[in-house]
């Protein structure tokens, strides 16, 4: 019998090889295929139409609830709290942003959603 065959099913029979994904942290220190600075992110959302900066510190605010959901139910009392707070400081962000637009709406050139 070849030698590489030989080996070959050596291997397949004793050695069994498990590929691990690769694993994500639940909170990265950066924005997962941005790769600019937050400070840049930042900017580029304040720099959006006000009403679509609006949405976004509202799915913000979302993710966050969701996160405090999480954090209560597993007994983080302290950080559920924070969060809940930190999100309905979002949302009464998202509220006055969508006010500004209100005001600017009328003067906003007729352009398609971006």
């Amino acid at each position: 019998m070849d030698e590489a065959i030989v080996v070959q099913k050596y291997i397949n029979r004793h050695i069994v090889l498990e590929i691990m994904p690769e694993t994500k942290s639940k909170h990265p220190a950066s924005v997962d295929g941005y790769s600019g600075s937050l400070e840049d992110l930042a900017k580029a959302v304040g720099n959006m139409r006000y009403d679509r900066a609006a949405e976004f510190m509202g799915k913000l605010a979302e993710d966050i609830t969701h996160q405090a959901d999480s954090d209560s139910a597993k007994g983080r009392v302290r950080l559920a709290e924070r969060l809940y707070s930190t999100a309905q400081e979002l949302y009464l962000a998202r509220d006055r942003m969508l006010s500004a637009w209100e005001i600017c709406k009328p003067y906003m050139k007729d352009e398609s959603e971006k």
